[in-house]
């Protein structure tokens, strides 16, 4: 199983009367399907009642933090490369027959709502994760394990998605939110280089993590970092004709020093 691919739609309340087309070719995957409030069954956290995000506590950090915004997730069971356009397809399918649901069904709410912006590009929750020299798990994040080889550092929580609605097929079941203790862990080279493809380096949603570990690596912020120290590897692989193992063997302390110089801070998991 996969994290999901999903697609982002917005919902604005237009000034007028909106009208929308029936669309038998999407409600065939939409159903009778007509929620806005968010992508789990309890509304509020990930979307707020209607088309607007507005949590029920404000103590609760919102998940989507545009207004208006929604998503629907699909693919978890499917290939994301072979099926691709398959699952996008889907998707779109479900947003604009929940779309089409929504002004039939209750029209005197939602007359003037408008299917603003759709994307039609899906973002993919997971990719193929390559095997490093090291596979960085749960346990290693949760314990701040003290890499030598750490060049970046990593935070935030574990975001997990779990699917299994019977009836609509595009909601998930379950969604695991995991701050655990908020302060961030090293991410060692071994994990940016593939075991057995010599010239390979790999950064963020490909990097060498167990599938829960790569629910908290996964984040842009977090690939971002990571990027930075495979450009600096792939920098002292042509200064020193080597491979990003012969980096990790013999010129680690260097790598240190540029990934640190680049992100302006040093790593405090790393004797580098």
């Amino acid at each position: 199983m996969y994290h999901g691919n999903t697609l982002f739609f917005r919902t604005p309340m237009a000034d007028a009367p909106i009208s929308f087309p029936t669309v038998p070719w999407a409600t065939e995957v939409a159903k009778d399907f007509s929620d806005l409030r968010g992508q789990l069954t309890k509304p509020g956290i990930e979307n707020g009642p209607g088309p607007m995000v507005v949590p029920p506590d404000p103590s609760i950090r919102r998940r989507m933090k545009g207004p208006l915004t929604h998503f629907w997730e699909y693919g978890q069971w499917l290939d994301p490369y072979a099926q691709g356009e398959h699952i996008r397809d889907h998707l779109l399918r479900a947003i604009y027959g929940t779309f089409s649901n929504i002004k039939i069904m209750d029209p005197e709410n939602y007359t003037n709502l408008e299917l603003e912006w759709v994307a039609c590009v899906p973002a993919q929750g997971e990719f193929c994760r390559y095997k490093g020299d090291y596979v960085l798990t749960e346990t290693d994040i949760r314990n701040h394990r003290n890499f030598h080889d750490a060049v970046v550092q990593n935070d935030g929580a574990f975001c997990l998605h779990y699917p299994g609605n019977d009836k609509y097929d595009f909601r998930l079941k379950y969604w695991e939110w995991n701050e655990r203790d908020r302060k961030p862990c090293g991410i060692p080279f071994r994990c940016l280089y593939s075991v057995n493809v010599p010239n390979l380096i790999m950064a963020g949603k490909h990097i060498s993590v167990t599938h829960v570990a790569g629910s908290n690596t996964k984040f842009m912020g977090n690939g971002e970092q990571h990027a930075i120290a495979t450009a600096a590897a792939a920098h002292l692989c042509r200064k020193y004709s080597t491979t990003p193992r012969g980096v990790y063997e013999g010129h680690l302390r260097e790598l240190g020093a540029i990934t640190a110089a680049m992100t302006g801070a040093g790593n405090s998991n790393s004797k580098l």
